[in-house]
């Protein structure tokens, strides 16, 4: 099904002769004209560009259509403009144009990895920066070097850990001035305790940290600050899934004899 606006560019062509074999032509003052009660001032390019798509859709409708549709987008943009340049026009009558296969086409898109656009997840700011090519010297190459690796667990690392420390679990509790919580509720909030800290603690503890095999046959859990052997003889998933070596995991555990 074509879209309001396609379908009024599909009944103009069908009208393009009126009763009679007379064709509904303008001049460029009336179309001139017809901008200028809008408020808008049309541009010589532009103008020729209008009149082309007049003279296949020779209807009021058109250009009505696309008047409604350039006063939409000023309202809509931060920084408005009210002269009509024939980059302006172009882009209208290019949206107004498309159809359902359009729409189509454009939802699958083959994008060239070595010129995709990399985001780097700032820690410090808690925020997406976007990556020039000027902050990777050395170019991308299907084969990189250990660095990168480490660069792929660190960002990893991050992302899960900002989307955990986001829940109401792990969230801190404003507290007011008589010791009780601002929203009225006294429910336990849990921290996450970096992998280092847990020498020479005890009691029960959440960590968050990849599975390493180290050593053959023994794992490790490991974060950015240290590693720390664990014992999975006891250990009990809570969720469904498969967890395998380098799965970043929230651990619930107590250090005993340095396991």
């Amino acid at each position: 099904m074509l879209p309001a606006r396609a379908q009024v560019m599909e009944r103009s062509k069908n009208r393009g002769t009126g009763a009679g074999g007379r064709s509904s032509t303008m001049d460029r003052r009336r179309v001139t004209r017809a901008f200028k009660m809008r408020g808008l001032s049309i541009q010589s390019p532009a103008l020729d560009a209008m009149m082309n798509v007049l003279q296949r859709d020779p209807s009021e409708e058109i250009l009505h259509a696309v008047l409604d549709e350039i006063k939409e987008r000023n309202m809509s943009s931060p920084d408005p403009s009210l002269v009509v340049t024939k980059q302006l026009l172009s882009n209208v009558v290019a949206d107004m144009s498309r159809d359902g296969g359009d729409v189509t086409d454009e939802a699958l898109q083959l994008l060239n990895a070595f010129d995709t656009p990399r985001l780097r997840f700032d820690t410090m700011r808690r925020q997406f920066n976007l990556l020039s090519k000027d902050m990777e010297p050395k170019g991308r190459s299907l084969h990189g070097e250990a660095i990168h690796k480490v660069d792929m667990f660190q960002q990893r690392y991050a992302l899960i850990q900002q989307r955990i420390l986001r829940q109401d679990l792990f969230r801190p509790k404003l507290v007011t001035a008589d010791g009780r919580h601002a929203d009225g509720q006294t429910n336990v909030t849990h921290a996450i305790t970096p992998v280092e800290s847990m020498l020479g603690r005890s009691g029960v503890k959440f960590l968050l940290g990849m599975i390493v095999q180290v050593e053959e046959g023994r794992y490790y859990l490991e974060d950015h600050t240290a590693q720390v052997p664990m014992d999975l003889s006891h250990a009990s998933v809570l969720t469904d899934g498969f967890i395998t070596e380098n799965c970043i995991v929230l651990v619930e555990g107590e250090m005993v004899d340095g396991v």
